[in-house]
Parts: C-alpha cells; structure tokens; sequence
C-alpha cells in the first residue's frame, strides 16, 4: 500500500486515495485498497514534530480531529468512502478513536457491500505523551456475513483478552499475560502515535518498524517514507495529482484486509 500524506490541519477536509493504474480490478484489489486505506485515513495528515515532549500535547493537536475520505480505483473514483474521529468519552480519562469505512458505488453493489469499522477506546499517558489502548474492536461486514475481532489490554491485571467471532456465530478467545518490556499498540492508537513522533522523526527515506498486538503475536507494521526521488516518480503516475507532501508506504497483516 502507498499514498502520499500532507500536513495536519485542524480543519476538517475531503481528501482521495488513488491505487497504482495498469490493474484490471478484481474483488480482492477492492477489499484490500478499503480495507488498507481505512488503516491509513489516521495516518495522511502527518504532523512533522520535531521534539515529541517540547510542543503540544499529543491531544492538543488532535482530539476533536474528524477527517473524511473519498476512496477510488485508477479511473473509478469512487468506489468508497471513509470517515475517522478522535473524541472523548464520558467516562473520566477515557478517549474513543473510530474508522469508519463503506464501499460505494456500482462496484460495492456487486461485492454485496462492504463495511469496515475500527473502533480503539484509550487513555493518555501525560509522562510518555502517547496513548494507551484499552480496548480495540475491528469489524469487517460483506453483505450479510460479518467477522468481529476484539482484544482487550487489561494493565492494571496484566492480562491481554483476544476474541474473535466468523459469519457461523464460532467465537475463539485467547488470554495471555502482558509482558513489562512491550509497548501494546492497536492500529489507531499507533497511527496517533507514529504521527506525534513518538517512535522517531518523521523523515524521507526512512523505515519504520511499528509495534502492533491485535491478535496473539506481535506483526510490527513496516512503514517507509520514501525519498524525494522516487516522491517525483510516483507522483508523475498519479492519475490525479494533489499536493502532498510525503509519499509512504507501508504494510499490514493479510488477515486485516480479508485477503
């Protein structure tokens, strides 16, 4: 996966992802570049922070943040739609960050609808400036068929609880200890924290190895940000070109794209 980020607004803005042309399109490209680009509407608007702990807080510059996405295909430009929000919650401390994700259009009818939503409720470490996840559900619906993945990170137990249920109603569950030496990470509360630069200066040409435990193992996600030359030859590909400012690249476990 590969898109192009601009830097943060605060305002909220319509932005379009675009995959690479020459590719006839197939069920599998559609569920991958919907599902893969719900995983990156957190990431586009990268803020470039130079010390993590000497600027604002990492919810002073984006809690309250709402960003939406128009998704398209080469010369279909639209074959879905994707919103994300970075709220608080009622109960002290507590944050909610969602992705909501729905195909669009006559390709989406033909897959039978396609529903993605990513849901992490957090809580804010002020010594580290970085959000903790608490509880991270990832539901991915087509048509009537729908597959539900929840992991809950109990700290104060030291406990992690996996859950998983298919379209047959099975339900697998899995409790492991945390470990003291990790950092725990779900995909949004990464995105986050990969944006404020808690994991390192964001940078051309350079590579990224990100923590993520949304099921039994760690599957670090593989992040590079591409160097100014090949930033130009992607760009002159584009079907539609935008003004962005960094071009990324990076990758996510198979099993969360449904491919």
């Amino acid at each position: 996966m590969a898109f192009f980020v601009s830097e943060y607004s605060m305002r909220p803005f319509t932005d379009k992802i675009y995959a690479p042309a020459g590719h006839t399109i197939t069920r599998r490209d559609c569920l991958r570049l919907l599902a893969g680009s719900l995983c990156l509407a957190l990431a586009p608007p990268i803020s470039l922070a130079s010390e993590i702990m000497s600027g604002p807080s990492i919810l002073e510059k984006y809690l309250g943040e709402e960003l939406r996405y128009q998704i398209g295909y080469w010369l279909i430009g639209n074959v879905g739609t994707a919103k994300s929000e970075f709220l608080i919650t009622n109960l002290p401390g507590i944050y909610r960050i969602s992705i909501e994700g729905r195909g669009a259009g006559l390709i989406n009818a033909l897959l039978g609808g396609i529903v993605y939503d990513y849901i992490s409720f957090c809580r804010y470490l002020p010594n580290q400036d970085r959000l903790q996840p608490l509880y991270f559900e990832l539901t991915r619906q087509r048509g009537t068929k729908k597959r539900v993945r929840s992991v809950t990170y109990n700290h104060n137990a030291g406990k992690i609880h996996y859950l998983e249920s298919n379209p047959a109603g099975d339900t697998r569950e899995q409790i492991e200890p945390m470990r003291t030496d990790r950092i725990y990470e779900d995909y949004l509360t990464l995105f986050f924290n990969f944006r404020h630069g808690y994991y390192g200066h964001l940078q051309r040409d350079h590579h990224y190895s990100l923590p993520l435990y949304v099921k039994e193992k760690m599957n670090p996600v593989k992040v590079h940000i591409a160097d100014l030359e090949t930033e130009k030859k992607f760009r002159a590909r584009e079907f539609k070109r935008t003004d962005k400012d960094l071009f990324v690249r990076f990758q996510i476990p198979p099993e969360d794209v449904s491919s």
